[in-house]
C-alpha cells in the first residue's frame, strides 16, 4: 500500500464520526467532483463515480445511502490500464440525480446547467471546509513522499477539471494552514503544495496521526542523510538568503508605515509588522514562536504584508 492510500485509510477508519448535515454534504459535494463524471443523458442530470480503492468506495456509498437515503449501484469495475488496479464505477439511481446534484451545489436551481464552483452555502464554517477538503483528497487527491533513491519529493495536490474551481479550493484549503498554488496538467488543473512544513500541517488537520508519525519520520531520515550538505547550504548560502529576506521585509513594512497603512491592517497583520520592526534579525520561526502560530500561518501572513507593500509601490 503506497502513502496516499494509507493516508486515505487512516482518514476513513473513524467511522463512528462519520460526516452529517452539511458537512456529509459537501464532503460528497467534492468527492463528485473530483472523482466523477456530472452531464445530462436524454436531457435528463445524472452522474457516476469513479473509485480504485474499495475502502473509499465503500464510505462515500453508506455517506451517500445515510444522507439521502438512496443507494449508489454499482455499473462495472474494469481494470485500469495504467495502475494496474480495479475501477469501480457507481451511478446515481434514475430520477433521483436532479435533486441530489442541486443539493450538492452541481447543478442550477433550474436543473438545466452545471455549476463551476465550489458551493459557499455547504462550506461556511470550518468543519464544513474540512469536510470539502477531505472529500478532494479522497476523491482526486495524492501524498508523495520521497522514496529510497531520493529521486521523489515531498508532494501533496488536488486534481480538478476546471481552473476556476482549482483556485477556489486553494482558498478554502487555507482552513488547514497550507498553502497550494494552481498548475495546469493536460486537460486538468492541479491544486498542489511541495513544502514538507505544509504537508504535516495537513495531516494533522486531516486527523492522521499515524501517517503524520510516518511522515516526520521520513522526513528526519531524509534529513540526517542529507545533513552535511544542508549545513553547509546553510553556512554559505541559506543564512544569507534568510537575512536578505528579513532586510526585504523590513523594508516593504516600512513603505506601508510611512504610507500610513497600519491603521487599515488587521491585528493579526499590524502585530507581525510591528513585531518584525522590533526584532529584524529574528527567522521567521522564531517570530511563529513568539506570535504562538504555525510557521505556515505567519509565512502566509508575511506574504500579505509584502503584497500590500507591492501595491503602494505600483501607485507610486
Amino acid at each position: 500500500m503506497n502513502f496516499t492510500s494509507e493516508v486515505k485509510k487512516e482518514i476513513l477508519s473513524k467511522r463512528r464520526e462519520k460526516l452529517k448535515g452539511k458537512a456529509a454534504k459537501a464532503a460528497l459535494s467534492a468527492f463528485v467532483r473530483t472523482s466523477g463524471s456530472v452531464g445530462f443523458v436524454h436531457g435528463q442530470s445524472t452522474f457516476f463515480l469513479v473509485s480504485e480503492t474499495e475502502f473509499v468506495a465503500e464510505y462515500f456509498t453508506s455517506l451517500f445511502f445515510e444522507t439521502f437515503n438512496a443507494e449508489l449501484s454499482l455499473t462495472t469495475a474494469r481494470m485500469d490500464r495504467m495502475s494496474g488496479r480495479d475501477k469501480l464505477v457507481f451511478e446515481c439511481p434514475a430520477g433521483q440525480a436532479e435533486e441530489v446534484l442541486k443539493e450538492l451545489g452541481l447543478l442550477s436551481a433550474d436543473g438545466k446547467t452545471l455549476l463551476d464552483e465550489i458551493p459557499e452555502e455547504l462550506v461556511e464554517t470550518d468543519e464544513e471546509k474540512l469536510a470539502y477538503v477531505k472529500g478532494s483528497f479522497l476523491g482526486g487527491g495524492s501524498c508523495i513522499v520521497p522514496t529510497e533513491s531520493g529521486k521523489a519529493g515531498y508532494h501533496l495536490e488536488f486534481v480538478f477539471s476546471e481552473r476556476k474551481i482549482a483556485e477556489q479550493f486553494c482558498e478554502l484549503l487555507e482552513v488547514t494552514e497550507v498553502l497550494a498554488k494552481v498548475v495546469e496538467r493536460k486537460e486538468t488543473f492541479v491544486a498542489y503544495v511541495k513544502s514538507k512544513e505544509m504537508i504535516s500541517d495537513f495531516l494533522a488537520a486531516l486527523q492522521a496521526p499515524n501517517a503524520l508519525k510516518k511522515f516526520i519520520s521520513l522526513v528526519e531520515k531524509r534529513d540526517e542523510a542529507n545533513q552535511k550538505n544542508r549545513a553547509a547550504n546553510c553556512i554559505s548560502g541559506n543564512a544569507d538568503k534568510s537575512a536578505l529576506a528579513a532586510v526585504k521585509q523590513v523594508v516593504a513594512i516600512r513603505k506601508l508605515a510611512e504610507a500610513k497603512a497600519f491603521e487599515g491592517l488587521s491585528e493579526e497583520l499590524k502585530d507581525l509588522a510591528i513585531l518584525r520592526l522590533k526584532e529584524p534579525s529574528k527567522s521567521l520561526q522564531e517570530l511563529a514562536d513568539i506570535i504562538k502560530v504555525s510557521k505556515s500561518c505567519l509565512n502566509h501572513r508575511m506574504r500579505r504584508l509584502m503584497e500590500l507593500s507591492e501595491k503602494i509601490s505600483d501607485k507610486e
